[in-house]
C-alpha cells in the first residue's frame, strides 16, 4: 500500500466481502442457536472480528507513521547535504 492511500474503511471492506460475512454470520447464528444452543459463540465471533480489525488498522497506521518518519529523515539528510 502506498503512503498516499488510506487504509480501507469498514464500509469499503463490507462492500467487498459483505455478502460473505452476512452469510457466515447467519450460518453461525443458526448453528449456535439450533445445534449448540448457545448465543455466546456469535458474541465471541463478533468480538474476535472487531479485535482483529482494530489490530489491522493499528498496524496500517503504524506503517504509515514509519513511512512518514523515513520521508522526514530523508528530507533532512538532503537538506544537510545541500548546506555548504
Amino acid at each position: 500500500m502506498s503512503s498516499h492511500q488510506s487504509p480501507p474503511s469498514v464500509y469499503d471492506l463490507l462492500n467487498s466481502v459483505g455478502l460473505y460475512v452476512v452469510v457466515a454470520l447467519v450460518v453461525l447464528l443458526l448453528l449456535s442457536i439450533l445445534v449448540f444452543q448457545e448465543l455466546l459463540i456469535v458474541v465471541w465471533f463478533l468480538l474476535a472480528s472487531v479485535s482483529l480489525y482494530f489490530v489491522y488498522r493499528f498496524l496500517l497506521a503504524f506503517e504509515q507513521i514509519a513511512d512518514a518518519a523515513q520521508r522526514f529523515t530523508a528530507v533532512r539528510e538532503r537538506e544537510a547535504e545541500d548546506r555548504p
